[in-house]
């Protein structure tokens, strides 16, 4: 999934990110998300920043 987001990559900043939902969708539409950026590699939460070295949620 392309993010709609408007997210960058916490490290180098690309735009060039893919998205996994990681969390069911909420009433208001709304679900936690991971970016994984296509330039550096870097697997981060969507909301509080956090990077994954490994991740068990999205395989990576």
């Amino acid at each position: 999934m392309i993010p709609k987001c408007g997210c960058r990559c916490i490290r180098c900043k690309s735009t060039d990110l893919t998205s996994q939902k990681v969390g069911p969708t909420e009433q208001d539409g709304y679900y936690d998300m991971h970016h994984t950026c296509k330039t550096c590699g870097t697997h981060f939460d969507h909301l509080d920043g956090t990077i994954f070295e490994t991740c068990t949620k999205c395989g990576v």
